[in-house]
């Protein structure tokens, strides 16, 4: 088996969503002082390739640490909207794969906007789904849907319809995903598992594609 990591470092300065704190990474113990090392970690829960909980946004949503940790893992389909700068990823540009959703347990958008990780132009304009695609794609039986981008609604948006939409139908949300260039469309694994701490609304991850 092939393992190709799909995860953003943590680390000082990283991209964080707007009005988000950076996360800190702080040596709690040394080597030279204490005998080994420790660090003290601080960070917002959606830092860097995170998941996103129906709880995030769902007064009644669930939150990770309750979910099987089989909700977390399964056979993934890439489709690749990175022809769409600033368009919408609507439910007509997913319809040709509608056979290989039906297998699919997670949905994977590569947009290529990971090409531009630390610069500016990562916050936008990257592809988002319509409302209509996602909520098009709750008949299908998905467990998570991935991107390689820092939100799946506009950076400016409002309300998060699109966030809402498939939260609102029990799909975790993988955001900030990279690399997914090195996958092929069909015939692999994904797996995404986040911190289990209490009332997760949601976790880093390190996600990982799993190749035969």
């Amino acid at each position: 088996m092939r393992v190709v990591d799909l995860t953003h470092r943590i680390e000082e300065g990283m991209p964080v969503f707007p009005g988000t704190e950076p996360p800190r990474l702080t040596p709690a113990n040394t080597l030279e002082k204490d005998g080994f090392r420790e660090t003290l970690l601080s960070l917002y829960s959606h830092t860097g390739t995170h998941m996103d909980a129906p709880a995030h946004m769902l007064g009644e949503g669930a939150t990770l640490d309750v979910l099987a940790a089989d909700r977390f893992l399964g056979p993934a389909l890439v489709v690749d909207v990175s022809d769409l700068r600033g368009a919408s990823v609507t439910a007509e540009r997913l319809a040709p794969h509608r056979e290989a959703l039906g297998r699919a347990k997670y949905l994977l958008l590569r947009t290529r906007w990971d090409r531009f990780w630390g610069q500016e132009a990562y916050f936008g304009p990257f592809p988002c789904l319509t409302r209509e695609a996602a909520a098009w794609l709750g008949a299908f039986p998905l467990k998570g849907v991935g991107a390689d981008a820092i939100s799946f609604d506009p950076i400016d948006s409002p309300d998060f319809p699109v966030h809402r939409t498939l939260l609102g139908r029990g799909v975790v949300l993988v955001e900030n995903l990279t690399g997914l260039g090195g996958l092929p469309e069909e015939g692999f694994l994904f797996g995404a598992f986040p911190l289990r701490y209490a009332l997760a609304d949601g976790a880093p991850v390190r996600a990982v594609g799993m190749l035969p």
